[in-house]
């Protein structure tokens, strides 16, 4: 990131509105690649939004204090402890012996290097315990799995209500609306949603995305999620729907949140209940009827 000025990376550690009007299409472009950027190395990394936004900032500023980051990103003094202690257990940044303490973060090859080298143990010690694990299972499980009584459960954590929305879109063959704000499909386009979709539609499914943006700078975002059909319209809430039919929802309270940064705060509902599946596939029906199609070319 080499030549980025310095006051623009700062507007997007801190995640403030900005009025455009006062910057040059340049600027513009430079902060919307600083952005990208940091989302995808913080899916790849496996972090929050918040702490790769942190570890990003220690890369442009080098070796710093936690008061130094506190003033610069504009957040909470003990927010900005906990993300550091974070990034210090996962060992992506090693804190000096000095007073005051520094943040040293680990260069970026060698972060995603100590990702992938956890992972493979973990794929490792999975592969060689589950058959081992499945049969003493069996051993003490009689009863059959799976139930016909309607399930609800509420999902925490941006990363688990992806999971959980990625596996169903995975395993469907029917139709599955997705109504979200522009801002949850950015987030989405660094996510396994898009290959999902994919999988989706070779087997037969349909993705139909409703969202409340047509930008032209967010086109690339809504192209690569792949969806059968894109149409903009109103949006009935600030909250996410994905409906699956005769299937399953999926409901967020909010993805426009103050924080963007904290994706801990997002929570879903997700229901296998037949009527209040069925009434949401049908609003979403009516949502799609009324939207107008987006011409993505």
């Amino acid at each position: 990131m080499i030549g980025i000025k310095r006051k623009f990376v700062i507007v997007i550690m801190q995640k403030q509105e900005l009025d455009q009007k006062n910057l040059t299409k340049s600027e513009l472009g430079i902060i919307e690649h600083v952005n990208d950027v940091s989302l995808e190395f913080s899916s790849v990394l496996g972090l929050d939004f918040q702490a790769g936004q942190i570890y990003m900032n220690l890369l442009r500023t080098g070796p710093t204090t936690t008061g130094s980051l506190t003033k610069e990103m504009k957040i909470d003094r003990n927010k900005i402890y906990r993300k550091i202690e974070e990034l210090v257990s996962v060992g992506f940044v090693s804190m000096t012996l000095s007073s005051p303490k520094l943040c040293i973060p680990l260069d970026p090859e060698n972060a995603i290097e100590l990702v992938l080298q956890k992972k493979k143990k973990d794929i490792d010690k999975i592969n060689k315990i589950k058959k081992d694990i499945i049969r003493k299972i069996d051993g003490i499980v009689s009863a059959p799995f799976g139930t016909s009584i309607p399930t609800f459960r509420v999902i925490q954590g941006l990363n688990n209500v992806y999971l959980g929305i990625s596996a169903s879109i995975e395993h469907s063959k029917d139709t599955v609306y997705i109504v979200t704000s522009i801002k949850d499909v950015v987030r989405m386009y660094h996510s396994d949603i898009p290959e999902k979709i994919k999988i989706c539609r070779k087997n037969g499914g349909r993705v139909f995305l409703i969202t409340d943006s047509n930008e032209k700078k967010m086109i690339p975002y809504i192209k690569r999620l792949n969806a059968t059909e894109v149409k903009i319209g109103k949006l009935p809430s600030n909250g996410r729907i994905l409906a699956f039919e005769n299937k399953q929802m999926f409901m967020s309270d909010s993805t426009n949140a103050i924080d963007f940064m904290d994706e801990s705060s997002d929570i879903s509902l997700c229901t296998d209940a037949t009527e209040m599946t069925s009434n949401i596939f049908k609003l979403c029906q009516f949502l799609w009827n009324v939207a107008i199609p987006m011409k993505l070319k």
